[in-house]
């Protein structure tokens, strides 16, 4: 089979096409090649524009890159391209370093020795066609489309394509794809590893609908290049031949569609059925005298009531709460921190009991605050990415107003203050 290729340009912004036409069919009408190139055009450009402008573009499945036996594969998958262009790989692709070195331009054998004048190899200082370090590449996947199977039309045309045997035209033009290879630079390499918010405000001066209309008043635009970068990693000469390498980190750059499925999972794993802090028997904001105090934590204990089942040995673990009392003994001075510790935590299922240690409430506590000159505030911490639920989730601990705590997110610190004195 006989193919014939044409590289598209990347020019891809919401007006590409500025108008849409398709075909008013009536009987009678006669169709050309305009009307059906039309038909076409229609359906490809609107299909096009959803998919650079409400899907996105990048890697939506498959396409790991792997090194194997000296070549490099890639597994069949699907990406788009920032133009809207479906790329289906499906059989496995292979490619040779020799065939990575001669799309560099570093192909062809080193010579066993040099019969140039030393003003010859002066000259051509820079030029060699082998290189003589390590030259990073990127392997991308660009769309292409195909014109194959060849016939004879039925009647002769006055003009055929420049491309074309006289007489003869394709009879099919292929949606197809090309794995090339660049230097790593020419491929528009973005580190996609760290996060970075790109709404400027989000959660502190806007919310997350003024944020959106903000991003929604400038279109999008293919400022990136054509190319689907799916691997990095580089060339070098190894003896006559070449060897490849890939990046230990050569999956970074590969851009991923964020498809309704992967952004659902996302959605439940952060944010679904979290445990959540629903009541606690001491009364955030009350000035408690010191009786009242002792006896809370003495006698009443401290309890807090959960809304799911947790993992008892976490929330039984003494670090995950801390439970502080400021001192101030004397007019003028800084207050001093002092740490009332948990001797232990009993844990029925949704309900945690907190016994803090009684010889130091007895023997050094109680004694402190009946001495109080003044109120010394109290400060109560549960960390909530220290207690976790049967599924290994983090408590969503934060407190945000009033009971239930939450915020959406896993972890987060439950922390509530209350006085003590006179």
């Amino acid at each position: 089979m006989h193919e014939h290729e044409s590289r598209q340009l990347c020019e891809c912004g919401l007006c590409k096409i500025p108008q849409f036409e398709r075909n008013n069919y009536f009987h009678g009408k006669m169709l050309s090649v305009r009307d059906l190139e039309a038909e076409q055009r229609y359906f490809n450009e609107k299909r096009w524009l959803i998919n650079r402008m409400v899907l996105g573009w990048g890697i939506v499945c498959g396409l790991e890159v792997r090194y194997e036996n000296g070549c490099l594969f890639v597994s069949p998958g699907l990406a788009l391209d920032c133009c809207g262009h479906e790329l289906l790989v499906c059989e496995r692709q292979a490619l040779s370093p020799a065939t990575i070195a001669e799309q560099l331009g570093v192909g062809g054998p080193k010579p066993l020795y040099d019969s140039k004048t030393p003003e010859q190899s002066k000259a051509e200082e820079g030029t060699e066609s082998y290189p003589q370090e390590a030259i990073p590449w990127a392997l991308c996947l660009e769309y292409h489309e195909c014109k194959f199977e060849q016939v004879t039309p039925t009647s002769t045309c006055d003009s055929c394509d420049d491309d074309d045997e006289p007489g003869r035209q394709y009879n099919r033009i292929r949606d197809h794809y090309k794995l090339t290879i660049r230097l790593r630079d020419d491929a528009c390499p973005k580190d996609h590893e760290p996060f970075c918010c790109p709404y400027d405000g989000l959660g502190h001066d806007k919310s997350i609908h003024q944020v959106l209309v903000e991003q929604s008043r400038e279109c999008r635009k293919c400022k990136e290049c054509e190319c689907v970068l799916l691997a990095t990693g580089t060339l070098v000469r190894d003896g006559e031949k070449f060897r490849v390498q890939l990046d230990k980190d050569h999956w970074k750059y590969r851009r991923v569609v964020y498809t309704n499925p992967a952004l659902a999972n996302l959605i439940r794993c952060f944010h679904v059925d979290l445990a959540h802090i629903t009541h606690f028997n001491w009364e955030t904001g009350k000035n408690y005298k010191v009786t009242e105090f002792l006896d809370l934590l003495t006698k009443d204990h401290l309890k807090v009531t959960f809304d799911k089942p947790l993992d008892e040995n976490t929330v039984k673990n003494p670090r995950s709460f801390r439970l502080s009392i400021y001192i101030v003994t004397e007019q003028g001075q800084c207050p001093t921190q002092l740490l009332i510790p948990v001797d232990h935590i009993d844990y029925d299922g949704y309900v945690a009991t907190y016994y803090f240690d009684y010889r130091c409430v007895e023997q050094h506590l109680k004694a402190v605050c009946h001495s109080l000159p003044k109120a010394a505030e109290v400060e109560l911490i549960l960390h909530g990415n220290m207690v976790l639920d049967q599924h290994k989730r983090a408590l969503d601990a934060e407190l945000i107003g009033d009971l239930p705590t939450g915020n959406g997110v896993q972890g987060g610190e439950f922390i509530t203050y209350f006085t003590v004195g006179p």
